[in-house]
């Protein structure tokens, strides 16, 4: 049972029956005498849960949603990076569950494209949790509204936070006697340094100056202004159209060619397809600069840092800001603060028990819940929010639970924004919150250019017979320059480049720019582009306060 006593004052009304209900003490909501309905609901298998846990469909947290909440949820899990096409089998098999979690735009607009998708709007009354957010974020029911005018999708805010980032050795930049980086050409000779000159001491070559993996590789384009990624291609706007970036692909594959060609990155990188061998070369010292390509701030810096300073204690990290390059200076990926991720499937029997889960899933005192356990995982600091206590008990009981709250908005009020989820009175609590504002000066700073158009999720949805065409072309112009890479002085970057204007001329590529120019025009004006992101980035900054 948790430990009543240790009263939190949050403006939650509810806490204590969430608590209860959570240590096993069953809460029946008010009016739910009859008979829960049951329901299936699509969850991401991330790999990540350990098996003192349980499984993704059964585990501490989806023991007390159906204990709590008032349907009984059966949790199907689905390869992360399987999801589409588990979901599309699925779907042409009649057995998709009842409510589907997925973050892939392009894949949400199929299903709505091929009339899977229930309407929204006759269930709004069963959800008042997210009534009352899209009266006060009416972003969000226009980013969930499709082209019939009906709402099909459920989201979220988030917070505009720094979401890819570069952290730097600074311990081996000392012993090196090196600066911090600031222009493409330093951190070129900052990174073979590390590569070369041995800077952890122990005689052998076994360091490597960056990396690059699946998701990294798109953090590293952002250096130069190029979006480009393997789900979206760079695209631009000039003089009042949108244009393909090829002239930042080429300087971003240039760069990317001499870092391997010199040693600097690990030469096996393309096989490094989730990313999970770069950071445990990070973690055991061996990267001087480690490209984050999705930072989880809380683990990054409370766990993941108390990793490497176990293996090395010597180390010393800091948040590195992109370097001028010749295409000018960016920042890199910032969390997409309007964020759809949910839908619920046009077949499903039980329309109303899934409106009452999400609902149930969206009140104040379930979020609170999902914080785990007062005095054990999580204690109130001095900003009077729930903050870490436990980094360890955190990862590993406690933050895969994100994955069953996609759809929550946890920013309506300042303990929802990350800096005040640390206590500046733990030291080791106090360097992560020193390190995270230095990252958001450094990131979240509107005069450097955002790269692309907008946040990948708000970019436009081809439909199915154009999207068959960049599918295609992703992979084509992909391999390309994977061979511009590793072919040394028989295939050139600007060969690749030029390989890859005429594949895309061949293959149809015209009709996407025509596309994409269709859409600016006729919705520019309510688009949510860059500047956007900056208001919201600058809106946020004050509420947070």
């Amino acid at each position: 049972m948790l430990n009543k006593k240790r009263k939190i004052g949050m403006k939650f009304a509810m806490i204590m029956a969430a608590a209860a209900a959570f240590s096993g003490c069953t809460y029946v909501p008010a009016g739910t005498t009859e008979p829960k309905d049951e329901i299936a609901v699509s969850i991401y298998d991330r790999g990540s849960i350990p098996a003192s846990e349980g499984s993704y469909s059964d585990n501490r947290w989806t023991r007390w949603i159906n204990q709590a909440g008032p349907a009984n949820v059966k949790f199907i899990p689905v390869p992360r990076n399987e999801s589409r096409p588990t979901l599309l089998k699925w779907f042409a098999a009649g057995s998709a569950p009842d409510i589907i979690n997925e973050y892939n735009t392009a894949f949400r607009n199929n299903l709505y494209e091929q009339h899977q998708l229930l309407p929204l709007d006759p269930y709004l009354r069963l959800m008042p949790e997210y009534e009352k957010l899209i009266r006060r974020y009416p972003e969000l029911k226009k980013a969930g509204t499709k082209s019939d005018g009906k709402l099909y999708e459920i989201g979220k805010l988030n917070e505009a936070y720094p979401l890819h980032a570069f952290f730097i050795r600074t311990d081996w930049l000392n012993k090196l006697h090196l600066t911090m980086p600031e222009t493409q050409e330093e951190f070129f000779q900052v990174a073979k340094a590390f590569a070369e000159r041995d800077p952890d001491g122990n005689g052998r070559n076994d360091t490597y100056g960056t990396n690059i993996s699946y998701y990294s590789e798109s953090a590293l384009n952002e250096m130069f202004g190029d979006s480009s990624s393997s789900t979206q291609f760079s695209w631009g706007l000039r003089d009042g159209a949108i244009v393909r970036q090829w002239d930042n692909e080429l300087a971003s594959l240039t760069f990317k060619k001499r870092l391997y060609d010199q040693g600097i990155i690990d030469k096996n990188y393309m096989y490094d397809s989730d990313g999970s061998k770069a950071k445990q070369d990070f973690l055991n010292g061996k990267i001087g600069i480690y490209i984050n390509p999705s930072v989880n701030w809380l683990e990054f810096t409370l766990s993941d840092l108390a990793i490497l300073k176990k293996n090395v204690p010597e180390a010393e990290v800091a948040p590195l800001a992109y370097p001028v390059t010749t295409m000018g200076q960016f920042t890199g990926a910032i969390n997409n603060p309007v964020q759809m991720t949910t839908v619920i499937n046009v077949h499903t029997k039980k329309p109303e028990a899934a409106a009452r889960y999400i609902d149930f899933m969206m009140k104040p005192q379930t979020s609170v819940t999902f914080l785990g356990e007062e005095g054990v995982h999580w204690q109130r600091n001095p900003n009077g929010c729930p903050g870490v206590l436990d980094p360890y008990k955190e990862k590993y009981e406690v933050s895969y639970n994100a994955d069953y709250q996609m759809f929550v908005t946890d920013i309506q009020q300042k303990c929802g924004y990350m800096v005040n989820r640390w206590n500046p009175q733990v030291p080791e609590q106090r360097t992560a919150l020193e390190l995270f504002k230095k990252a958001q000066a450094l990131y979240l700073d509107p005069g450097k250019q955002y790269p692309g158009l907008t946040v990948g999720e708000a970019m436009p949805v081809f439909p199915n017979r154009l999207n068959a065409i960049q599918t295609a072309l992703l992979k084509e112009i992909a391999d390309l320059y994977i061979k511009a890479m590793i072919s040394g002085v028989t295939y050139s970057p600007e060969q690749a480049i030029k390989d890859a204007q005429a594949v895309w001329d061949q293959a149809g590529g015209k009709q996407l720019e025509d596309y994409m120019n269709e859409w600016y025009h006729e919705n520019k004006d309510q688009a949510f582009l860059a500047k956007d992101l900056w208001e919201i980035v600058k809106r946020q900054g004050a509420e947070m306060q």
